[in-house]
This record gives structure tokens, sequence and C-alpha cells, in this order.
């Protein structure tokens, strides 16, 4: 696509993104609290098992209770889908679809059209709400209601739960008899799936949809990102530790895929490019879209497909 036109995307939804976030100082910073959790010796939350309480309807909607506990009960609620591919769906491969930031658009139509791509090349696919979204997002005076938040410490918070929702649910399918599980992420999905594949053993493939690589940038640039910035430009907390360069994946090179997109206003290919280096430069496309572009391409979502299937 013609890079005016992509970034010209990319730059709509960054001034719509603009217009949701909450008037300054309603939440403290909490910087020191941050800091500790994100020095926890079990961030990464290798003390996750698979879910006992995990329960699943007759329309294969699935919900249990997260292992990282939160002031507000509906965010404590993890809620999903499974789209299985056959009766016997235990003897395929799974494939765990992780959404972007406040894309619940994707989430209801971009990922069930996916799922229904996945199940005809013999792969069950599943859908999982992150924290702060959809059905997860606190109600009431004084909730955090957003994962970008200038409450660094919850921020940080929500992105261990979500690693520990994930590694949690990889765990659950891997105890019901399949043999492969792997993530799908994209933007904010794709980060968080970077970082389960270098700390969650049992993640046989993933696949990095134009993944905010490195935190600090990202905080510095976007716009949508001042809550963040007010807060983190007062602490300067490490964040390091949540950058995909700093860490290395436990999956197979040629079960990495990462998916760059050269006109991303969101998430700088300067930053894919080194993380890739430093993982020891597993398969990447590099496509000519916009972030926001290359989640609509339809090309790009069966080629991704395909690409699973092949594994």
């Amino acid at each position: 696509m013609h890079p005016l036109l992509t970034r010209s995307l990319d730059r709509w939804v960054i001034r719509l993104a603009c217009r949701g976030m909450p008037a300054p100082g309603r939440h403290e910073p909490h910087a020191e609290e941050a800091a500790e959790l994100l020095n926890h010796s079990d961030f990464f939350c290798d003390f996750v098992e698979s879910p006992r309480d995990l329960e699943m309807n007759d329309e294969n909607i699935f919900k249990f209770k997260s292992q990282i506990i939160t002031p507000w009960e509906e965010n404590d609620l993890v809620w999903g889908k499974f789209f299985p591919c056959a009766e016997n769906w235990r003897k395929f491969p799974t494939t765990i679809l992780l959404h972007g930031w406040n894309d619940e658009l994707g989430y209801q139509f971009r990922f069930p059209y996916l799922a229904k791509q996945l199940n005809r090349h013999h792969i069950n696919a599943a859908v999982i709400e992150l924290p702060y979204h959809l059905q997860r997002r606190p109600r009431g005076p004084n909730a955090i209601t957003n994962f970008i938040s200038e409450d660094l410490w919850r921020m940080v918070e929500a992105t261990r739960q979500s690693i520990a929702d994930v590694r949690a649910l990889v765990k659950w399918f891997h105890a019901q008899g399949c043999e492969k599980v792997g993530l799908w992420g994209t933007s904010l999905g794709a980060w968080l799936t970077g970082l389960i594949v270098c700390h969650e053993p049992q993640v046989n493939f993933a696949v990095l949809a134009t993944p905010v690589a490195k935190l600090e940038r990202v905080i510095n640039e976007l716009a949508f990102c001042e809550p963040i910035r007010r807060s983190y430009e007062k602490s300067r907390i490490d964040l390091s530790k949540l950058n995909l360069a700093t860490h290395r994946t436990k999956a197979a090179l040629e079960n990495v895929l990462i998916q760059e997109a050269e006109d991303d206003l969101f998430a700088p290919k300067e930053a894919i490019e080194e993380f890739w280096n430093a993982w020891g430069k597993p398969e990447i496309w590099r496509l000519r879209h916009g972030h926001i572009s290359v989640l609509m391409s339809v090309p790009v979502m069966k080629r991704t497909v395909k690409w699973i299937g092949a594994l």
C-alpha cells in the first residue's frame, strides 16, 4: 500500500485514541510499587498452573479465574472463546490469538474470521480477553479502566497478569492433550507474545505481528501514551525488562515469525529489527503497510495461516 495512505490511517487512529484517554490527575503514579513489581524474581509467572476452574459452555465460551489478583473482580475473570477444528480437536494444533490495545473490533470481527481460516487448515483457534479490555474492563468510581494508565503500578501489573493468564491457557490446552500450542499476537498482543514465548517452554510457535518491541520509545513518542509519559518522566523507573531485545525465545527459531510494517507509526521498525537480531534472526516479513493497514490485510492474514499450517 502507498505510504501516504498507510501513515494517514495510523495518524487518524492515533488521534482517535488520544480522545479516549482519561483526564490527567485521576490516579497516582505509584512508581515505587511499579519498580518493586518489575524487580520481582518471578515477574514472568513461572508459578502459573493450568486453571482447574476453567468452564466452557455449549457455545465454547470459556472463563477462568486469573492467578494474579487485582482490586477489581471483573478484571480478574478471564474470558475467551474456543473454535475447535474438529470433534477430536485434541489431535490438532491450537493457536491462541492475542488482540491489540483497545482492539475490541478486531476481537469481535477479525479474530472469528482468522479462527475460520485456521480451522480450514485443521488448526484449533482460541481468543482471550486481555486485562482491562472488553468484559474485563472495571466499572465504578476511581477504577483503572485502561491498560495504558498514569498509574505505572497497575500498568506493570496488567502486563504481568496478561502473561499469567495466557501461560495458564497454554498449559490448559497441553493438559487437554494438544501437543502443539502457539500464539499469534498483534501490536500489544504481539509484544506480550514475545515476552511469553521467551518464558513459557510450552509455547511451540509464535507469530508477532507489528510488536511494540521497545516500551520506552513508545512511551516517549506516541501521543496517546501521554498518561504514562507524565508519570514515567517523574520517576524514570527502569522498563528495560519489558523490552523484547532483553530476552531470548524458548521456541525454535524456525517456529517464530515476526511481521514488520515498514510505514508503522506505532511500532517503529528499528526497534523490531533490534530484537530480531538479538533473537538470532528468525523469519521476518517486512511488509509495505502501516500499523493499522497490515491488520486489515486479508492476503497477510491468509499467508500467516498458511505459515502456521506448514509447521
